[in-house]
């Protein structure tokens, strides 16, 4: 059997008719029960498409340049976008272990350490220069790009998962998620409850260990067909995760919360334009159903807020709460298309006759979002401390001036001698300013001062090296140089 007409067997293609409808209590089960498969016919998975770092990133750049939210997120679901992924990135954090590169990473779980291998070559070089003058000083490194590059939103981390026989926990991961993906809002998602007490690397994000999380996980894409397992060979997730964000408990203090709420939502609601308006369904896995809803989203430019509404009946004009299942808001940036800053999800509690008892609050887990970053040539890096004191701090006073200043020279120096120049290195504007006090004179006079060191806000924890565009010949000549360490590599 050929894989269109196993993929036609498996998934059905869009929303079944004739679903039936719900209430908004059903609906809201709909959006957030987790557990249980999708029966057949099930979701369909689109398929990813591998392309060069620079063709995704024109792509991007190509949506992020258009003016209306709506013709970003028309541009974005008619183009396939996000099922764009880059081939032959490496994942730095492998290489750096086995090329004896010791830089520090800022995690251990986030995964943004994909880098095209010119970029990879000159990091690697450039620790081994600057640890014959300074032995002891650290770097660390924080997002580069995510695994398969792509658009890196707010809140939002980017997985593959692999079907390897070799790695048997890898493959039952890989499993698990293919058996749970469902319909959510017209996406194939997998829903997942945890405890904060599962993320014990990120123990310091949460109140209690007993915080209730909700894991939303977004297939992006799958690629190849694995005949033995019979199952897709590669799937791409985007994960968002939100964590319980209980009302206070006095009655007067929460009222004026969801006032304010609702106060906000109108707003966006008047003066908001609209991005889209349109049927979604949802797979209720308790009820084995699925659910319609209408799907609101606006967008006030002027306020740089967002919102999303998920109602079993079109909202035309006055928010009717009556029919609503959940309420989403966010900031809204323009440089960031369908990412949600900051998220805010409000879901109303109802009584057995569907009059609202209350609100459940979800708040969003942070997660940087990044303009850049989606091509594997840009990488986030510590400045060098006074007895490595404050890495990834927002702290000028321990930072070692001298040595970071070597730093950037050696950067340069190094990308010039293998021809793949730094394009620009990014420092807020604290950081440039105490940089111009500390400096000597011959320094500041330098290109890389004048030109290459460019002040960008947002980069007082860190500097941000982006490289010229390298070619397939620079690539390929330090993937060669980098084979003494082999490293996995984001392709098909």
């Amino acid at each position: 059997m050929t894989l269109p007409a196993i993929l036609s067997f498996l998934f059905a293609l869009g929303p079944a008719a004739g679903a039936p409808a719900a209430a908004p209590a059903e609906l809201t089960r709909a959006l957030t029960a987790g557990g249980g498969t999708y029966p057949d016919p099930a979701v369909m998975l689109p398929e990813l498409t591998w392309v060069l770092p620079e063709e995704a990133e024109q792509a991007w750049r190509k949506v992020k340049h258009l003016v209306s939210p709506a013709a970003q997120a028309a541009a974005i679901r008619r183009g396939g976008i996000e099922q764009l992924a880059c081939r032959d990135l490496i994942d730095f954090k492998e290489v750096a272990k086995r090329a004896g590169a010791d830089f520090q990473f800022r995690d251990a779980f986030r995964g943004r350490s994909w880098a095209r291998p010119a970029l990879a070559r000159l990091l690697v070089r450039s620790l081994d220069r600057f640890r014959q003058e300074y032995p002891q000083a650290a770097l660390s490194v924080g997002d580069i790009a995510q695994p398969g590059c792509g658009q890196v939103a707010y809140g939002t981390l980017v997985q593959q998962w692999r079907a390897d026989p070799a790695d048997e926990a890898a493959s039952q991961a890989h499993q698990r998620l293919r058996q749970s993906v469902r319909r959510v809002l017209g996406e194939p998602t997998v829903v997942e409850e945890a405890l904060a007490r599962d993320f014990p690397l990120e123990a310091d994000r949460f109140t209690s260990p007993a915080t209730p999380i909700l894991i939303e996980r977004r297939v992006l894409g799958h690629s190849g067909w694995d005949a033995e397992t019979d199952q897709p060979a590669l799937l791409r997730t985007a994960t968002r995760r939100f964590a319980r964000d209980p009302l206070p408990s006095k009655p007067k203090r929460a009222q004026r919360q969801v006032a304010k709420m609702l106060k906000m939502v109108k707003k966006l609601l008047e003066d908001g334009e609209l991005v889209r308006h349109e049927l979604a369904r949802s797979w209720d896995p308790v009820a084995g159903v699925e659910r319609s809803a209408m799907v609101q989203h606006r967008v006030d430019r002027d306020r740089g807020r967002q919102l999303l509404v998920v109602a079993t009946r079109p909202q035309l004009g006055q928010l009717d709460l009556s029919q609503v299942a959940e309420l989403r808001i966010a900031a809204w940036r323009p440089g960031k298309p369908e990412s949600f800053r900051g998220e805010t999800r409000w879901r109303p509690l109802r009584d057995l006759s569907g009059a609202i008892t209350g609100w459940d609050r979800w708040q969003m887990l942070s997660e940087a979002g990044h303009v850049s970053h989606d091509s594997g040539r840009d990488a986030d890096i510590s400045f060098v401390t006074i007895n490595n004191q404050g890495l990834h701090k927002v702290r000028l006073r321990p930072m070692d001036v001298t040595a970071t200043w070597r730093w950037l020279q050696i950067l340069d120096e190094t990308a010039r001698e293998l021809g793949t120049p730094v394009e620009q290195v990014l420092v807020g504007k604290k950081v440039r300013a105490w940089l111009a006090r500390k400096l000597p004179r011959e320094a500041k006079d330098s290109d890389l001062w004048r030109h290459t060191v460019q002040m960008v806000p947002g980069h007082d924890a860190h500097h941000h090296l982006r490289l010229a565009p390298p070619t397939a010949s620079d690539d390929a000549q330090a993937l060669a140089e980098l084979r003494g360490a082999p490293a996995n590599t984001a392709s098909r």
